[in-house]
């Protein structure tokens, strides 16, 4: 009974995901919407824990932890196919809108190479500076936290994380020298030794290539999106080896960090499966979720603590310990049901009004902030991404930029940006 159970949990998500993909097609005629960023990344990582639990180490998986996802799909509908009713209604564009505007804003405005050239100069400084003054060796997390883990330069790696959603986005042939700054900025992101700093900047311009359409989604370009995937993964698992450790690269190096790689991809279903297995013994208050607001208005009253989001109980899934258990896990853990079901409404109600602002005026700012969020749901087979000061400082840097853009470039581009908007 165990075994059929399990498999009508399973068949029924599918057909969950199935059906609200295609009315989610139907609603938007588009598939770059927040509910499809959510779902089919899970659906992906779900199938390969699924296929490796009980194997190679791993442990068991426990399927109903996928009733906890299928709850929280269907409550991040309701919003969305209402505001789709809605936006149909008062003539709001459901798609298309910013591969219209994308014609015209296809170089990239002089400003932002030279806020690239202050970029990549100021972190050689760092680097030179740190590994001048640092006790500890490139490629290790304490020399993570002195080159940029606080303070200027941690505000600077967020903001060079927004200059990489944009180099990557405004990529093309005549300006192939935007690779200088990308891969600068993705070398930062790898001495920080943060991969959701490395990977969620990434995903945005490559979001905003697709949606734009300077990018079409075929079996070289997936294929290119996995390698290049595993390879950031490699890398920063070979600096911490061969640097840190001193040891040499060989073949259980590779197996090494091979397991470490699906330990990863797979740490956030695992964690949650384990953890709704043990009735939760991690359960916390709400304020953990609503973290970056509390933080800033306790700052603003002098109040000196600090709440941290990560959570303390780790479980160990077969390879290694994981403490993240999924966008709607880690909701879960801190939220009552009402709280639970009030904010991923509110969260899906939040994401569309910028699908549907991103559409209204398809210039480069309002749809990086929406695609910004639509990356951290992308995330969401991993962990909640929203109880982060980030949520509220890289959309205020995008406005900022937006801001230069229209003093220093001109109102012209702005009009042009937004004269796609027009059905």
């Amino acid at each position: 009974m165990g075994a059929f159970q399990d498999f009508l949990i399973l068949f029924s998500f599918l057909i969950e995901v199935g059906v609200l993909f295609y009315l989610e097609k139907k609603a938007w005629n588009t598939l770059y919407t927040p509910l499809n960023f959510l779902m089919l990344p899970y659906l992906t990582v779900l199938l390969v824990s699924i296929a490796i639990s009980g194997k190679s180490g791993f442990v068991e998986f426990y399927y109903p932890s996928i009733l906890l996802w299928s709850v929280g799909l269907l409550l991040f509908a309701i919003p969305d196919l209402s505001l789709a009713i809605v936006s149909r209604k008062t003539a709001v564009s459901s798609g298309g809108a910013f591969a219209a505007a994308n014609d015209i804003d296809d170089t990239i405005p002089p400003v932002f190479t030279y806020i690239g050239i202050a970029l990549v100069l100021m972190f050689a400084y760092r680097l030179r500076q740190t590994i001048g003054s640092s006790a500890y060796i490139i490629g290790s997390d304490d020399f993570a936290e002195e080159f940029a883990g606080f303070g200027f330069w941690g505000h600077l790696k967020r903001f060079s994380s927004v200059m990489l959603m944009i180099y990557i986005y405004y990529l093309n042939r005549n300006q192939k020298w935007l690779w200088i700054f990308i891969i600068a900025l993705m070398g930062v992101s790898v001495i920080n030794m943060v991969k959701g700093t490395m990977i969620i900047p990434c995903v945005v311009g490559v979001m905003m290539r697709l949606a734009s359409g300077r990018m079409k989604i075929t079996w070289r370009f997936i294929a290119i999106l996995l390698l290049s995937s595993v390879a950031v993964f490699f890398v920063t698992f070979l600096i911490a080896i061969v640097v840190v450790n001193e040891m040499e690269v060989d073949g259980q190096v590779i197996l090494y960090i091979f397991q470490r790689f699906v330990h990863y991809f797979t740490s956030g279903t695992l964690g949650l499966s384990m953890d709704m297995e043990l009735n939760f013994p991690d359960r916390g208050n709400f304020d953990i979720i609503m973290a970056p607001f509390i933080n800033i208005i306790n700052q603003v009253t002098g109040n000196s603590e600090i709440i941290s989001p990560v959570n303390p109980v780790y479980h160990f899934t077969g390879i290694s310990l994981t403490n993240v258990r999924t966008v709607f896990g880690t909701l879960f853990i801190y939220t009552g049901y009402l709280q639970f079901a009030l904010y991923v409404m509110g969260l899906s109600l939040f994401c569309y009004f910028l699908k549907i602002l991103g559409d209204r005026f398809p210039n480069v700012f309002t749809n990086l902030i929406y695609y910004y969020f639509c990356a951290l749901l992308a995330m969401g087979w991993f962990e909640f991404y929203f109880f982060h000061l980030d949520i509220i400082e890289i959309p205020v840097m995008i406005i900022l930029l937006h801001i230069i853009d229209w003093t220093l470039v001109g109102r012209t581009h702005g009009i042009q940006a937004v004269a796609g908007t027009v059905n």
